[in-house]
């Protein structure tokens, strides 16, 4: 028999054992913190199949589309907020660290309220030129040239920063980022292969009717084809994106038992990946979109070299591989199934005098009305007015076919240029981040390459017009731009577990 001795001076001393009741304030804000989480998780899943369906009806191009996602938005807002208070009181929100930038964004549609009321006879009339040739009966009012459609424009506008803001709150941990943007890309990659499936084996087939324009291209559930590429071009970026990284992390893995194998699963991963990218590469070639290849083609190269630059490697091995990148590009893919693409890139010069000119009418109407503008969403009657050689046909013009001129004329060059810089303030955001190595880097380097789309797109056309490409470019930026969330109060606060010495707990 094994005995034990006690020491006889510990006999008589008080057993210490450990507290294993867990006290109210520290069990609350734990179990407050995985709820909120669940509900971050929730509600992003809900945005990311937003963004997937609203482009489904015609891109959510007509009013009654988006004032349905407006509506369901606000009301989603509504039940987060509510939600988050009753969750955790003492969390703050992770807006309040971009009130600036908010505050600016609300300007748009603030403004838009404001021409679309009858203040006309307020100000100077230097200020509200229109053409003298336009009878008294027909100037308007107001400041806009169509004060419903800027009323209109601007409960829009309030949807996308709602949007805006919930992905802010919703983008505070990188591991939910990352999956928020395989989940987009998903659905962008299920939009590509539909467009490939109705254009190739359903003879053109489209869900909302028989095709009146765009007929032999890929357009999708989209009716325009430039909308259309860039809503997949989008999908490009991501795609690329994830491949870079898990294939950058893949090769630091350890080799099994000494051997590396062809084929593991993270390997097959990034062969997936670079294939949805192939696909959606090919489904925007069928498109026949000139400016939304080439600006995908920016947007993928942004994206490239910032992950090859955050992955350490040379300049000039950066240099060699974007080269050969684009070779292949050029050398395979173009001629394999963008013959349409090739003819249409070599007439653009021919093809492209109406769209000059109405490049050089819209920038007449804005110096007509620099600082005030003829009225949100209210650019196709404004322009109407000022209609001249050689567009004296009756085509009609709802489009200016280049955003910024579309911002400037319809809310002037002060307004106008918020969202502009905006998406440049985001840009350098997205940059310090990367320098920080916060966030989920795919993520990150993929809103680079969407803002470096986006905009070059938007020199030569309407994309970021159409809401559901607004939705998905807010949704990747706004997931890069968001920060780790903010320490709740009553974490900060929490009493220690027991009122037990440090010491005494370290003995027991």
């Amino acid at each position: 028999m094994v005995r034990f001795s006690v020491d006889p001076a510990l006999q008589d001393a008080p057993v210490i054992r450990p507290d294993t009741s867990t006290p109210r304030p520290v069990r609350r804000a734990t179990q407050g913190s995985r709820r909120y989480g669940r509900l971050n998780t929730l509600t992003g899943r809900l945005l990311v199949l937003m963004v997937i369906m609203s482009a489904v009806p015609v891109a959510s191009n007509r009013p009654a589309w988006w004032l349905v996602w407006t509506l369901l938005l606000g009301l989603g807002g509504m039940a987060y907020m509510l939600r988050t208070h009753w969750l955790a009181r003492g969390r703050r929100l992770q807006i309040t660290r971009f009130r600036l930038f908010l505050a600016l964004a609300l300007l748009v549609p603030a403004y838009a309220v404001l021409q679309s009321l009858p203040l006309a006879t307020h100000l100077p009339l230097a200020l509200q030129t229109l053409p003298p040739r336009l009878p008294d009966m027909l100037r308007p009012e107001s400041l806009s040239v169509m004060p419903g459609a800027s009323f209109l424009g601007a409960i829009r506008a309030v949807g996308f920063v709602v949007f805006l803001i919930l992905v802010i709150e919703i983008g505070t941990e990188a591991e939910r980022t990352h999956a928020l943007g395989l989940m987009l890309l998903g659905g962008i990659v299920l939009h590509g292969m539909f467009g490939l499936v109705a254009l190739r084996l359903l003879d053109d087939f489209a869900i909302w009717g028989d095709k009146e324009v765009y007929r032999g291209v890929l357009t999708g559930t989209f009716v325009n084809r430039n909308s259309v590429a860039t809503f997949l071009g989008f999908g490009v970026v991501l795609a690329v994106a994830f491949a870079m990284v898990r294939a950058h992390r893949a090769s630091l893995l350890a080799p099994d038992r000494g051997l590396a194998a062809l084929l593991t699963p993270q390997r097959l991963e990034v062969i997936g990946l670079w294939l949805a990218a192939a696909l959606l590469g090919l489904a925007i070639l069928l498109t026949q979109s000139r400016m939304a290849t080439a600006a995908t083609a920016a947007g993928t190269l942004v994206t490239f070299i910032t992950l090859r630059l955050a992955f350490r490697q040379r300049p000039g091995r950066i240099a060699l591989e974007a080269v050969a990148g684009l070779v292949v590009l050029v050398a395979f893919l173009i001629p394999a199934v963008g013959e349409g693409l090739v003819e249409r890139a070599l007439f653009t010069l021919v093809e492209s005098t109406d769209r000059v000119s109405i490049y050089v009418q819209t920038w007449g109407m804005i110096q007509e009305r620099p600082l005030i503008g003829f009225g949100h969403d209210a650019f196709a009657t404004a322009y109407e007015m000022y209609r001249d050689e050689p567009l004296v046909s009756e085509r009609f013009v709802d489009m200016a076919h280049n955003t910024y001129l579309a911002l400037w004329a319809e809310q002037g060059l002060v307004v106008g240029s918020i969202p502009i810089l905006l998406t440049g303030w985001a840009g350098l955001m997205i940059v310090q981040r990367l320098r920080r190595d916060e966030g989920d880097m795919a993520v990150n380097a993929a809103a680079l390459g969407a803002i470096t789309l986006g905009g070059l797109h938007s020199l030569a056309d309407f994309s970021l017009e159409i809401p559901a490409n607004v939705y998905c470019f807010l949704l990747i930026v706004g997931l890069a731009i968001a920060r780790p969330r903010l320490p709740v109060a009553s974490e900060d606060a929490a009493p220690a577990p027991d009122d037990t010495p440090a010491a005494a707990r370290g003995t027991a």
